[in-house]
């Protein structure tokens, strides 16, 4: 999560998309076969970061409302992925 601050910040917000889209939906797979809402939902997720990730890449500087924000998606993967764990 923090080097995708760097990356959008350096004005390449998709730098680390792919690489935790990746491994995310390989987990879910993993976990419970194909599970089309979950897949659904963490895509969701995935796009409003990429989102952020964009405002960043266009800001002059990255505020500490702007990392609070990145940090907490990084809550809801764990939160996602420890869901999918108990399942």
């Amino acid at each position: 999560m923090r080097e995708g601050i760097y990356w959008a910040y350096m004005g390449r917000p998709f730098e680390v998309l792919p690489f935790l889209r990746g491994k995310l939906l390989a987990k879910i797979k993993s976990s419970n076969g194909s599970c089309k809402d979950k897949e659904m939902e963490l895509e969701r997720a995935l796009k409003e970061l990429e989102m952020l990730y964009k405002q960043i890449s266009v800001s002059e500087n990255v505020d500490e409302k702007q990392i609070r924000e990145v940090l907490a998606y990084k809550q809801k993967f764990v939160q996602f992925l420890a869901f999918e764990e108990d399942l």
